[in-house]
Parts: C-alpha cells; sequence; structure tokens
C-alpha cells in the first residue's frame, strides 16, 4: 500500500469540516473562508486528479480543499501567509507525507522544481487578483491549469471579449496564453465571514507556455495601451512611438480604440511598432 493511501486512512471522520480555530479572519490578508463542503467539493472535482499528481494551493486557510485534494491522492504544496493558520495546516497534516506547507507569500513562490506540469488552486484574496494572476501567467510554462475562486466582477474582466467596458490589460495577456472559462458562482453565504460580493469559479487552462518575444516590454505597452482606452489608437501611437510610426500601421488602425482589437491583433501592434523596419 502506497503512503498517500496511508495518508488518505489517516483523516478522521469528520474532516469534510472546516477546521474549528479562535482565530478571525484577518482584513488585512483578504481572508473570506470557504465554510460551504458542497461547494469545496465542486471546486476540488474541477482539478479531475488523478493520483500521484502534483497540486499547489494558493492560501489553504482553514483546509476546506486541502483535505479533498490529499484524499484524492495528489501530492499538495499548500502556500500560506498567515502564520497561525499555517501551525493549524502543520499540527492537522503531520502525518500525511503527501501534504508539504510553505509558510510564505504566494506572489514569491517558485515553480522551477518541477519537472511535470502542476495544477494549481486556491480560493483568493480580491485584492490580490491581478498580482496572483500574473504571477500564474508568468510561471506557465509549469502549469496545467488553474482553478480559482475570485470576485465576480474581475472574472468577468478575466474572461471579457475584445470590444466590451471589462476587456483590458489583464484579460489580453491572460487570453494570450490561456483559455478562461467561468464554472459556477458562489453566494456570499457559502464563506464567513461573508463577503460583500458574489464570488465566481474560473478555470484558466494554459495553451502558450513559451516565452513571447519582448514579453515584459509587451506587459508595459498593453498597460499604458488601456491606459489611453478612451482616446484612438493614433493618440497612444503619436505618443509613445512618434507621428512616424503610425505609417507602420493600416490608416484604418489610425481612428480605433486599443479595446477594438483581439489579443493576437494587440500583440501584432506591438511587434510592428517595436520593429526596426
Amino acid at each position: 500500500m502506497t503512503s498517500i493511501s496511508k495518508a488518505r486512512r489517516r483523516f478522521p471522520k469528520s474532516s469534510d469540516k472546516p477546521i474549528a480555530l479562535k482565530q478571525r479572519a484577518k482584513k488585512s490578508l483578504g481572508q473570506n473562508f470557504l465554510v460551504d463542503t458542497n461547494i469545496a467539493r465542486k471546486i476540488v472535482d474541477e482539478l479531475c486528479i488523478l493520483e500521484g499528481e502534483q497540486v499547489v494551493e494558493i492560501g489553504p486557510g482553514k483546509g476546506a480543499l486541502t483535505r479533498l485534494i490529499v484524499r484524492k491522492g495528489a501530492k499538495v504544496v499548500g502556500v500560506e501567509k498567515d502564520f497561525q493558520l499555517s501551525e493549524s495546516l502543520r499540527a492537522e497534516f503531520c502525518s500525511t507525507p503527501s501534504f508539504e506547507l510553505v509558510n510564505g507569500d504566494f506572489l514569491d513562490y517558485q515553480f522551477k522544481t518541477y519537472d511535470k506540469l502542476v495544477k494549481v488552486v486556491g480560493n483568493i484574496p480580491y485584492n490580490l487578483t491581478s498580482k496572483i494572476v500574473s504571477k500564474l501567467v508568468d510561471s506557465r510554462s509549469k502549469l496545467d491549469f488553474a482553478v480559482l475562486m475570485l470576485q465576480e466582477e474581475v472574472a468577468d474582466r478575466l474572461a471579457a471579449k475584445w470590444g466590451t467596458k471589462s476587456y483590458g490589460a489583464l484579460s489580453v495577456r491572460l487570453q494570450l496564453t490561456a483559455g478562461v472559462k467561468k464554472l459556477f458562482q458562489v453566494p456570499p453565504t457559502c464563506f464567513q465571514p461573508r463577503p460583500k460580493v458574489t464570488s465566481q469559479v474560473i478555470k484558466i487552462s494554459f495553451q502558450n507556455r513559451d516565452a513571447l518575444a519582448d514579453e515584459e516590454r509587451f506587459v508595459t505597452f498593453i498597460k499604458k495601451a488601456f491606459g489611453m482606452r478612451r482616446k484612438m489608437l493614433r493618440h497612444f501611437i503619436s505618443h509613445y512611438y512618434g507621428k512616424l510610426s503610425l505609417e507602420k500601421l493600416p490608416q484604418n488602425f489610425h481612428v480605433m480604440r486599443i479595446e477594438a482589437f483581439p489579443p493576437e491583433e494587440i500583440y501584432h501592434i506591438f511587434s510592428v511598432l517595436e520593429s526596426n523596419d
């Protein structure tokens, strides 16, 4: 019998229930703990875990998702910034060889050591969504997909179609490298404390794992371009590249706004403007 199978047997019958901690949620860390076990199961089911697969969990918190993931036979690395929660998780999973705890900030976590694609899951702090998604895009060469629960409004931005108000720089960067699918809503009643907004679970499936040419400069480009999204593209080009650069693009592009272009076209515009031709 494998060590993972033994670890699964060690859980008490009541392990489906969230850990009862005296510690209150910390606003500074954006903590809203998932307390609905049915929602937890639905999230974990979306990971389609095979025994022995590697899963990295962002902010395990009280372990609502962690227990279910370990039970499915996955190797889990939980990255938890809160020291008190880390100590509680360490105590609960101390005899579980398939679980590793990292007490630290996920934004500092390194995926370089993995030789196989990793799955990522997490109920992420709403105030850190953009930074966490950018971190995942930066690490995509090591990632299979991510299942994340976040604020519904932000989920709409990540999955937004070009030409819509929600479409922005983060939408472009993410959709250029991955497919984004909204899975299901999660009401505030499923959390403790209850957030003031509805949450959404999404799946980010990474498709283009290769680094883009001048990717760092492209990120700066789209941020600046969408910073002038209300103006015609020609104003942005003239401001940052000079009026002569307008000649590199078709005339009809000049009277369009950046939000009117799909991600691939925006990257093409960037490449043309950055070229020395």
